[in-house]
């Protein structure tokens, strides 16, 4: 400051007479403003540099199969996605491995916010049967947002002569290991299902692992596989249609979009609940402004009476919240898994 003050007080009184220190002093200042205006400016290029996110299209990766609930909820996602970042919202089909080859790539990509994965509790319930996912799913991915819940229903053949759950134990209890149950493969939802299932009635069931869950929905329908643990968004039309028999739906209460079809407590089974999220994660380190953008956008979506009133219609309730929140599910139906691996007496491959 003291510094400054004798060239203020030179100008105050006209001066004009230039002395060695003050032209000593200036050149200094003239100097550091110099420095300070270049870096200014480099770093004024640099922002200019970093277009605002986000610049181009983004990829969203769905890890099951066409036709599947995640590849539904992705089409149902995207548009929303679309009109607030105004830029394409692009759906990949990667599937396969139980969704193992999907998630993988996404893992792979930058953190940098146009690789997204879309995927379903199935994600989180894999590590309990499998020691051989090339990933880790809380190391190599950040949770963005949990998209919907939906319960299982446990369907049959129209050919399978029963008509409830408990009859249906009977039939397989004089049948041990000749019925089989489609699953979407090793460490899916409907693979869980089946092993909870059969461990908690002692039954013993033949599994029969598929690409996807729309292929093993259709070798139930064509009765090549008698049984199956599908998912509600899925299933409920080939029950209207007659193409397979509900016998029971895992959720807590009746669902309204099959309320003739009971649930597992009434049933005699209220140890038996299992409902499948559906999600948006991101690679590892994807920064928080993105992830707080791409949340903001979708629970929006979610909150729109319309995306309500459509969820219903497929059998899905609204999931929503915070990353954190997905995070949490994830690690409870991981240890959930676990359980019933344990119980039923799976060794993981």
């Amino acid at each position: 400051m003291k510094a400054n003050m004798k060239p203020e007080a030179a100008r105050s009184t006209g001066s004009t007479v230039a002395t060695p220190g003050r032209t000593a002093h200036r050149s200094t200042s003239a100097l550091a403003a110099a420095v300070a205006a270049t870096g200014l400016l480099a770093a004024t290029g640099s922002a200019l540099a970093q277009p605002a996110w986000p610049a181009k299209p983004i990829r969203m990766v769905v890890n099951f199969g066409a036709g599947g609930s995640a590849d539904t909820m992705a089409r149902l996602v995207s548009p929303s996605m679309q009109e607030a970042f105004g830029q394409p919202v692009v759906i990949e089909v990667r599937a396969g491995a139980t969704g193992a080859i999907g998630a993988e790539f996404v893992a792979r990509q930058p953190a940098d916010g146009y690789t997204l994965l879309l995927t379903s509790g199935a994600f989180s319930m894999a590590p309990a049967l499998t020691t051989k996912l090339p990933y880790d799913i809380f190391r190599d991915f950040t949770p963005v947002i949990g998209t919907s819940n939906a319960p299982q229903v446990l369907v049959v053949h129209p050919s399978v002569p029963v008509k409830t759950v408990k009859e249906l134990v009977a039939f397989a209890k004089a049948r041990p290991g000749q019925l089989g149950w489609a699953t979407a493969g090793i460490g899916s939802t409907g693979h869980l299902a089946g092993e909870y299932f059969s461990s908690l009635v002692g039954i013993k069931l033949n599994h029969v692992p598929y690409k996807s869950n729309p292929a093993a929905g259709m070798d139930v329908i064509g009765g090549h596989v008698p049984i199956m643990f599908d998912q509600l968004s899925t299933a409920a039309q080939n029950i209207k249609a007659g193409k397979v028999r509900a016998l029971a739906i895992t959720s807590p209460k009746r669902h309204p979009l099959l309320p003739d079809v009971p649930n597992m407590v009434e049933v005699g089974f209220p140890a038996f609940e299992t409902s499948i999220w559906l999600g948006i994660l991101g690679p590892a380190n994807l920064p928080r402004p993105i992830v707080d953008r791409i949340n903001t956008v979708v629970n929006g979506y979610l909150a729109q009476p319309s995306t309500r009133e459509r969820f219903s219609q497929l059998g899905l309730e609204v999931f929503g919240g915070t990353p954190e929140a997905l995070g949490t599910r994830m690690k409870a139906d991981l240890a959930g898994a676990q359980k019933t691996v344990k119980a039923a007496g799976i060794k993981p491959e």
